[in-house]
């Protein structure tokens, strides 16, 4: 079984790694370039090229009250041949006044995969999630398109305990045909994206998105309202990097304004404090 943890803290208003864990082939590197930043920025690297049979993943993150963390990946996650099935499961809190941001390289499931992943997210009330996921239809270059036996992909997202958003993507190629009206038709590449941040209005966090995916040609996309303070988008492509990059563009802009927000509590606090003195 391979496995990491990340745990974050405060240090002088600014997020910091309190604690980490990790087994081959993981290994966890801070990539903040201004340290200043109150945003705290990871990359998980592995050794691995991908998933093989039998393999087992399991993820811990906490993201402790008023710390800001983003959680990046290498590369493309790739599942070979695996048939007995390899899984995943990430584990995700989000306490008070704290914000997440992950947004993974696409996962290309090779001919003859078999994968089950579940990510069971837990939000405080004034917690801040942005999240994203990118399956390919395998190796199209090689023809490989929907060669995998099964891909199951599990979100559970619960706000103060109670049950938010659940996006099951279960994905059985043998069952149905993909290239079929109302599946991916001509596309694939699908991706999935969600927004949960009740410090901007959820008309604000649409209007970014439906601006930024507009501007892309060879891709279509729908967003639904969550609730008035979160949304969730699918995007359908034909480019795994690109609708990489797209949803990138997203996240660095939704990561920047709470890194703005932040700096600005922090100036706050400080005129206060300066106040008193």
């Amino acid at each position: 079984m391979g496995q990491y943890s990340v745990e974050t803290s405060l240090y002088r208003e600014v997020t910091i790694l309190k604690d980490t864990f990790f087994t081959p082939p993981f290994n966890v590197v801070e990539v903040r370039e201004d340290k200043s930043n109150p945003l705290l920025e990871v990359m998980i690297m592995s050794s691995s090229p991908g998933f093989f049979n039998h393999d087992h993943y399991k993820i811990d993150v906490n993201v402790k009250k008023e710390t800001l963390l983003n959680i990046q990946t290498q590369s493309y996650q790739r599942v070979y041949d695996t048939p007995d099935g390899a899984r995943q499961e990430m584990n995700v809190n989000i306490e008070e006044n704290a914000y997440f941001s992950h947004l993974p390289h696409p996962s290309v499931p090779h001919k003859g995969a078999i994968f089950n992943s579940k990510n069971t997210i837990n939000l405080a009330a004034n917690s801040v999630l942005v999240w994203g996921e990118i399956l390919a239809c395998g190796r199209k270059l090689n023809g490989e398109s929907f060669a995998f036996i099964k891909y199951n992909s599990l979100t559970e997202i619960y706000r103060e305990g109670k049950l938010f958003y659940k996006d099951n993507l279960y994905l059985k190629p043998s069952a149905i045909d993909f290239k079929s009206i109302g599946q991916y038709e001509e596309f694939t590449y699908q991706a999935n994206f969600v927004s949960i941040d009740p410090f901007h209005s959820v008309k604000e966090h649409i209007e970014l998105m439906t601006t930024v995916l507009a501007e892309e040609e060879d891709m279509i996309f729908g967003v639904s309202k969550l609730s008035e303070d979160a949304c969730a988008i699918r995007v359908l492509g034909n480019s795994g990097e690109q609708l990489f990059i797209a949803l990138k563009k997203i996240r660095i802009q939704l990561d920047n304004q709470a890194n703005a927000l932040r700096k600005k509590e922090i100036e706050i606090k400080l005129i206060e404090i300066w106040n008193q003195s």
